[in-house]
């Protein structure tokens, strides 16, 4: 019998600057009930993270895996990743740079959604010409959600996804082009992978103009968000507790 969700934290360094583990710590504590692993390459040195989180359990990958972004998103794109997750329902990718502030995923997991990640404003666009969209079937598609730095994943789904479009895989692998570029893309395509429109997705997370977004979803903090003191990190601020730390966050801070 299944699991209904496990929470995925990649590291790829031996230790996590101060507003990391602000984040962490903070999304930690909203999802205190829930399962919670590193996923880091074999060679990482751990004793900082079993430490400060010895709770916490690991998965271990290939070094070359995390050796760069583009290695990353491979891995993500890989069926064997969702398979050693196979007695989960759900994945939550939590990236260090993503904070929760509380946890809806049991609302989340109730909905029909396979993916669910911040919205992208401006959208992104391809033009997709493989497998049966080739040629004359070529299709012009623009996504505006998916980011999945904090995102939901039915674990089967994108297996499932994954399989349908080997081709597209194929050039994404080739490239290392945004794992969550695929699900988003593939995901409008298929016949069988749900995805929520921009609005929607805003209440479950946020990254580029969250101020927008809270305007346009009728004033509803997200469960979270994604680099969230990279790009509006006054508006986050507003929903979280005073600290010295965040006093002194400089809002441009990379």
């Amino acid at each position: 019998m299944s699991e209904p969700l496990i929470v995925l934290i990649p590291l790829y360094k031996s230790s996590l600057s101060a507003i990391e583990e602000y984040s962490l710590d903070f999304s930690l504590r909203s999802l205190a009930n829930r399962q919670a692993f590193f996923i880091a390459p074999n060679s990482l040195v751990c004793d900082y993270y079993r430490t400060r989180y010895p709770l916490l359990g690991f998965v271990f990958f290939a070094d070359d895996c995390f050796a760069s972004i583009a290695a990353y998103n491979r891995l993500l794109l890989s069926s064997s990743f969702y398979e050693r997750f196979a007695n989960f329902d759900f994945i939550l990718i939590l990236q260090t740079d993503a904070i929760v502030l509380r946890d809806d995923l049991d609302i989340w997991m109730s909905k029909p959604f396979d993916y669910i990640g911040a919205p992208w404003p401006d959208g992104n666009e391809l033009f997709v010409n493989l497998g049966r969209f080739e040629g004359e079937f070529g299709k012009a598609i623009k996504v505006y959600v998916g980011n999945g730095g904090l995102s939901l994943r039915r674990a089967h789904k994108c297996i499932a996804l994954l399989n349908e479009f080997p081709d597209a895989i194929a050039v994404f692998l080739k490239t290392g082009s945004s794992e969550d570029l695929f699900f988003s893309y593939m995901g409008a395509l298929s016949a069988d992978f749900i995805i929520p429109n921009e609005i929607t997705a805003s209440l479950f997370s946020m990254e580029l103009k969250p101020a927008y977004y809270y305007q346009v979803n009728g004033g509803i903090a997200p469960m979270g968000g994604h680099a969230w003191w990279k790009y509006d990190a006054a508006f986050w601020k507003a929903f979280l507790p005073p600290s010295t730390l965040l006093d002194e966050l400089d809002l441009n801070v990379d």
